[in-house]
């Protein structure tokens, strides 16, 4: 062990340079703050041993002037029995501990052993910083691989979604077409919450709010009766975990889908989508002043859009609910499920 001995007390130092030599501690005894500086910014050493007073001053002038560089060189400051102030005050300058000066003949052997206490400290520290820097650098890693992860799927998802416009464009019926339109759109729910992911700050959590509206907005866009029929959404800022996302995304698209295309035949309308929290409960609604459920022509093909609403339910141990908005017209879909705790 090398250490930095300043005290402008010689025969202290030719004392610490005896004893802790005998133990195997190289000194090397700088005697003013001065000259201290110049030693340590030359040299490099594994502690500091610094007194408090010296003629032209005092050993906090080292400790300020070291500054931060008291991280990496752990600095044991002497200090008088009666001068506690002194030692607080050096502490928060930079000391890593401080130990009492007597004239004792116990006082070199507690000197050893604080330094061997500050350099073990020294060296936990050290090693806890470098697993932390290490464990950062790590989550930092799957983090990024995560990302990329998730945009290699979006975009994966969004080649399939292509494939399936051009098969649209190719179909020879308008009941083929259509289908294929609900599956590109299917798909699209899905691809945008891997999207999300791969731009949100968190991996671990989808704003449900930003990730529904872009869906609603794509749907709405993509109606055929897109200038006769308003969407109008009100939705708060609501977080969830990927997998609770996707639920309520392919939801959304199935019940979107079905005001879209059944709710006004041949009327102007709203349909209303709100997100909600109350009471511990999330609660999706969709809902519209069509012509109600009763009205509403019998939808065409297997049924998947209800089995796949009634799935997603499922999967969030959610509650579907259907009504009347009016006594003869309107209806009113609305989910609800356990909110996640805080």
């Amino acid at each position: 062990m090398h250490i930095l001995y300043v005290d402008d007390d010689p025969t202290v130092a030719r004392l610490a340079t005896r004893v802790l030599g005998r133990h195997g501690v190289q000194v090397d005894h700088a005697p003013s703050v001065v000259l201290g500086l110049e030693k340590f910014n030359a040299g490099t050493f594994d502690a500091v041993v610094l007194d408090h007073y010296f003629v032209t001053g005092t050993g906090l002038q080292f400790l300020n002037a070291i500054g931060d560089r008291s991280r990496d060189t752990p600095v044991l400051y002497v200090t008088g029995a009666s001068e506690a102030q002194i030692a607080i005050d050096a502490l928060k300058a930079g000391a890593a501990d401080y130990v009492i000066k007597t004239v004792a003949d116990d006082f070199f052997p507690l000197l050893l052993t604080s330094i061997e206490q500050v350099c073990a400290n020294f060296q936990l520290r050290k090693e806890k910083e470098e697993a932390e820097r290490l464990l950062v650098r790590a989550k930092e890693r799957a983090e990024l691989m995560a990302k990329e992860m998730n945009h290699r799927i979006a975009n994966s998802l969004s080649l399939v979604s292509a494939m399936i416009r051009m098969q649209m464009i190719a179909a020879s019926s308008e009941e083929a077409r259509t289908v294929l339109s609900e599956t590109q759109n299917r798909i699209s729910a899905i691809a945008g919450v891997h999207r999300s992911l791969y731009t949100a700050d968190n991996m671990g959590v989808v704003e449900l709010d930003a990730y529904l509206s872009s869906i609603i907005n794509e749907l709405a866009k993509s109606g055929p009766d897109n200038e006769r029929i308003r969407i109008k959404t009100d939705m708060e800022t609501i977080s969830a975990a990927p997998d609770q996302a996707v639920a309520l995304g392919v939801i959304v698209t199935e019940l979107t889908t079905n005001s879209l295309k059944y709710a006004y035949p041949t009327s102007d309308g709203d349909i209303r989508i709100s997100l909600k929290i109350r009471e511990g409960k999330l609660q999706l609604t969709v809902e519209d002043d069509g012509v109600g459920m009763g009205s509403k022509p019998k939808p065409q093909g297997t049924g998947l859009g209800t089995k796949l609403i009634s799935a997603m339910a499922q999967s969030l141990k959610a509650t579907v609910e259907q009504s009347s908005v009016q006594a003869h017209s309107g209806t009113r879909i609305c989910v609800e499920w356990e909110a996640p705790p805080a």
